[in-house]
């Protein structure tokens, strides 16, 4: 009975992770803003991005780094 129960878990677990899709887009909210759609991919390209154009990640910028990130990703700031 033990067996049959961890092997349903177990099957049930690796149905429902090769189901999900693994570049599902997670919303990346800015206080104040709203949220913004986002991958990872397009995340990091737009973080890549706010430090090729100085943008700084020190606590004092941070803010100001998550607004370019939220523009980035809502398209308001060209690539």
């Amino acid at each position: 009975m033990r067996q049959l129960f961890l092997m349903t878990i177990l099957t049930v677990g690796a149905v429902t992770d090769f189901s999900t899709p693994s570049v599902a887009a997670q919303p990346f909210c800015v206080r104040g803003r709203g949220c913004v759609p986002a991958t990872q991919a397009t995340y990091n390209s737009c973080f890549q991005l706010g430090l090729a154009r100085g943008e700084s990640v020190t606590v004092g910028e941070w803010r100001n780094f998550q607004r370019f990130i939220y523009q980035c990703l809502a398209g308001r700031i060209p690539r």
